[in-house]
């Protein structure tokens, strides 16, 4: 009996699901060209279920939520982004891995930060605000960071905000529907599950497409590793010292660990394969599993900081 328990509860943590999303990848690879187009529906609806218990009224009180704003962005569109950018114009001279971290670099934090942030006891509010403007500000940072380093030619603007409309937008949109009409309280309890199993199949399209690259290029793939950790493990760390040499509480810290080390992997990811091709969602493959990887060991890393 509690061996089934145990089972049933492994099929229930995202981290195991996403490992195993990765293994079969690997190793049965074939069914990924048919899962390919459902990619984009299905990062959709995560978009939609994540943010629909949110409300839009968190944002009236200009003086409570203007310093998690401005600090979640200076965060994760300043410090990862760049320091994303950074290292893989100097790591990977592959032009679709590098554009692969470009948009990886462009999109907004994970929607995971929000409950990664109260499962470790840090400040939901401030994860909360950040998360939800980075993503308002996510509509016109994705196409300018994305055309400023990849061009115009090669992105195609309107291909680029059809997807964006489709990922981030219509997905707001709907959630505030969902939220008014009371159909979100009633999908609440299956929320997480749905997630997770959409996530899965988003992973398993990546890595089954690109099964040849990881298993066939170590090099390729070390220079990817390098990048995942340096921008979870390293930069939350960094992050961490320097919050608590400013006298920043440990719920603030984390939250700003959280924030400051998460991009939206899927989003990533479905972006690079409706521009450009499956090598390109490599890197948001690699990463998330990282991340993934950071959050586990925060779990543990917490419980020792002052």
């Amino acid at each position: 009996m509690k061996s089934g328990k145990r089972v049933a509860g492994l099929f229930r943590n995202t981290g195991f699901i996403l490992a195993l999303a990765f293994a079969i990848g690997l190793s049965l690879p074939h069914g990924a060209t048919a899962t390919s187009p459902a990619v984009t529906p299905l990062l959709a609806v995560t978009m939609t279920l994540s943010v629909m218990g949110i409300s839009p009224k968190v944002f009236l009180d200009f003086k409570r939520v203007s310093r998690p704003i401005l600090v979640s962005l200076l965060l994760n569109y300043g410090v990862l982004t760049f320091s994303i950018i950074g290292l893989a114009t100097l790591l990977i001279p592959d032009y679709e891995l590098w554009a692969g971290f470009i948009l990886l670099a462009a999109v907004p934090p994970a929607v995971a930060v929000i409950p990664f942030t109260y499962h470790l006891e840090g400040d939901v509010d401030f994860s909360l605000i950040g998360t939800i403007a980075s993503y308002l500000a996510a509509l016109v940072m994705i196409p300018v960071i994305s055309i400023s380093f990849l061009g115009v030619s090669l992105i195609q603007p309107e291909k680029l905000l059809i997807t964006i409309g489709e990922l981030i937008a219509i997905p707001l949109g709907i959630s505030q529907i969902l939220r008014r009409t009371g159909v979100a309280e009633k999908l609440d309890k299956y929320r997480g599950s749905i997630v997770n199993w959409c996530f899965f199949v988003v992973v398993y399209t990546i890595v089954g497409l690109n099964q040849a690259a990881f298993l066939e290029e170590p090099l390729t793939l070390l220079r990817m590793v390098i990048i995942a950790f340096a921008s979870t493990f390293v930069i939350g760390e960094i992050v961490n010292r320097i919050a608590r040499a400013r006298g920043q509480d440990k719920p603030s810290r984390i939250s700003l660990m959280l924030i400051g080390t998460r991009k939206n992997y899927g989003l990533a990811g479905a972006i690079a394969l409706t521009i450009f091709s499956p090598r390109a969602a490599m890197p948001a493959a690699v990463a998330m599993i990282f991340a993934i990887g950071q959050f586990i060991w925060l779990t543990f890393r917490v419980k020792k900081m002052p």
